[in-house]
């Protein structure tokens, strides 16, 4: 982040657009959908032969199609004929890190139409409220505050290194309007007590960097938390770097007593690992277009050079990390701990939405079924987020943020990862209109927008 602070300061005059508005194509908030495959993700299981009613952005009917037919309550309603395709609910990623408006169709597009930004900035409230009053198109979010750490130097970090220091910076960014705040794992002991107890005090949740405490901390003091990040931080952190499947046993048990949802973010390396392993040919198949300029800049100054140039051990070494991190994830899976889906995209060159999916593979390449890895794309993360009224379940009374699809994803969750229609809010797009806003937003990127939206977080 320091060759961005660098790039950013050697502009004086920024002008940007506005962020792309929202098209002219969608289809009424209010239809009837007939002829569906409803997946439970809940019950585990798919009730089919099923009508659902989306009344004004909101599901208002789920019932037998033959049921259903016989009613005309909803008569007025634009019908729908699913043709025997699968209805499943939107896809949560609770870990991104987004700097420009156009991932949040890029996300979308994929499927996900919620997400949890990890270090926020002001331009993202802007952009959260601007799709909630439907100025923009995309996926809704949640978003963080700047990251609360014990760095000095580090961009877009809010240094704390005293009690005080932490429970201002907690009522900083909860009145700005933040919806959580985020924990960094290099906080010492008395800054992260006192966060963790200033947030319980104004209600706000806390997403922590790493299952660990800070110095003589038990891991029982930080219950209730919203998550905590990283399996690799099990490995690096209470696990001191040990392939050791007994001590494992000990650090998830303490990690399952707290009952804080764990959210892998497997992802990233795995992107690290290919790179070191594939080297450019690897490189060359990510789709770089996804990646904003100036993000894409400042990694390839840094991570990407690193792993590229990594040597043949350290890249087998690398495999052999990933594959204990695997092995970390379906530990907790067997100790009852919930799992969140986090992709941790917008790091490295790591694609919005095409990341979501990639971290759903590796789940299931952990030895997660499609249905355990669907709950914590979905109703793990709308409990976290103490949104399930809304999100994360087809439901009476939810959302309509929802994917079709014609093949089942319980067979093949890849299916997910280019819809034939994903339903936000009630709104229908198709995957041909999806992917035509998608690109007429990458099109319309400016890095002069990405310039002055991180001007204005550092």
């Amino acid at each position: 982040m320091k060759c961005i602070a660098v790039l950013l300061m050697s502009f004086v005059t920024i002008c940007c657009a506005a962020p792309t508005s929202k098209p002219d194509y969608q289809l009424t908030q209010s239809f009837v959908l007939t002829n569906i495959n409803v997946v439970d993700v809940e019950a585990k299981r798919i009730h089919s032969n099923q009508t659902l009613v989306v009344d004004n952005g909101t599901i208002a009917q789920i019932a037998d199609t033959s049921i259903a037919e016989q009613h005309d309550q909803f008569a007025d309603h634009l019908l729908i004929d699913g043709k025997n395709g699968y209805v499943t609910p939107g896809l949560i990623d609770m870990h991104v890190h987004i700097y420009e408006p156009a991932a949040y169709l890029m996300t979308l597009s994929h499927g996900v139409t919620h997400v949890r930004i990890m270090n926020g900035i002001p331009a993202q409230l802007r952009w959260q409220r601007a799709i909630a009053a439907g100025e923009l198109v995309g996926s809704s979010s949640s978003v963080s505050s700047p990251i609360i750490s014990g760095y000095d130097d580090a961009q877009l970090h809010h240094v704390a290194h005293t009690a005080e220091q932490a429970r201002q910076a907690v009522r900083q960014y909860h009145d700005d309007g933040y919806d959580l705040i985020k924990a960094y794992g290099n906080l010492n002991q008395s800054a992260l007590i006192a966060l963790v107890a200033e947030a319980r005090k104004l209600n706000i949740a806390v997403a922590k960097h790493g299952p660990h405490g800070s110095g003589d901390m038990t891991l029982a003091e930080l219950a209730g938390l919203q998550s905590f990040e990283h399996v690799e931080d099990i490995f690096q952190g209470p696990m001191n770097y040990q392939f050791d499947p007994h001590y494992l046993d000990k650090a998830v048990a303490a990690i399952s007593k707290t009952q804080v949802p764990v959210t892998p973010t497997l992802n990233i390396f795995d992107q690290l690992t290919q790179l070191s392993q594939g080297k450019q040919a690897y490189l060359d198949s990510i789709p770089t277009r996804y990646t904003p300029d100036i993000i894409a800049f400042e990694a390839s100054g840094n991570q990407v050079k690193r792993w590229l140039d990594a040597s043949e051990a350290m890249a087998n070494h690398n495999q052999r990390v990933l594959e204990f991190l695997l092995f970390i994830t379906k530990k907790l899976k067997e100790m009852g701990v919930p799992l969140l889906v986090g992709s941790d995209s917008g790091v490295l060159l790591s694609p919005h939405g095409l990341a979501t999916h990639n971290e759903m593979a590796l789940m299931q390449r952990a030895g997660l079924s499609s249905f355990d890895v669907l709950q914590a794309a979905t109703i793990n993360a709308a409990k976290a987020l103490k949104m399930e009224h809304q999100l994360g379940r087809i439901a009476l009374g939810n959302q309509a943020d929802f994917i079709y699809s014609q093949v089942n994803p319980i067979d093949d969750l890849s299916a997910l990862k280019e819809p034939d229609a994903v339903i936000k809010n009630g709104h229908w797009y198709s995957h041909e209109q999806l992917v035509a806003m998608r690109e007429q937003a990458i099109e319309e990127r400016s890095i002069w927008r990405e310039i002055r939206v991180l001007f204005e977080a550092i």
